[in-house]
């Protein structure tokens, strides 16, 4: 949960020990290796063509193990909520995800906006995760990654569905103001 404040202070240090420029100017953090499992609901359409559409919401906590040489290195975690959208063609089961996510650090305090897409079959997908901007600690946030994902989908009674899955991202690297 003090994701913020570790990006906050690392960008202090590099601004300070790194170019001895102003704190003002962007900082480019790698904050390391960040994963998720997360677990939603969502409505399950069935389209003419055999395929799908399906509109949910996942939520889970992002777990950020900063890679910074010590071992075990240092942990931080943030709400993850993301509303997603899963088309599914009949043809050859290529799924299309979008999503919007919220990221919660900080009990609330600190605030991070980001869209994903990716592409892939029925199993894991490929894409980018993109920070939009946010507030408190995050305000100004920015930074395209890659990012991997597999969401299962179970159809329940009237169109319902329960999803599972899990999402990581390599390298976690954003930009602060």
């Amino acid at each position: 949960m003090r994701i913020m404040y570790y990006l906050t202070v690392m960008g202090m240090v590099v601004g300070l020990v790194g170019n001895n420029s102003c704190l003002a100017s962007a900082k480019t953090l790698e904050a390391g290796y960040a994963s998720t499992s997360w677990m939603g609901s969502g409505e399950v359409r069935d389209l003419p063509d055999g395929g799908q559409v399906i509109n949910a919401i996942v939520k889970g906590v992002m777990i950020v193990r900063h890679s910074n040489g010590a071992v075990g290195g240092i942990v931080h975690t943030a709400q993850l909520e993301c509303p997603i959208r899963v088309t599914l063609s009949a043809k050859d089961s290529h799924r299309t995800y979008l999503g919007l996510c919220t990221v919660l650090a900080h009990e609330g305090k600190d605030v991070g906006y980001a869209e994903w897409k990716c592409v892939g079959g029925p199993m894991e997908c490929e894409g980018e995760f993109t920070f939009t901007g946010g507030a408190g600690g995050f305000s100004g946030i920015s930074g395209t990654i890659p990012f991997f994902s597999r969401i299962v989908f179970e159809k329940l009674e009237a169109g319902n569905a329960r999803a599972v899955g899990y999402a990581y991202w390599p390298n976690l690297t954003v930009t602060l103001p």
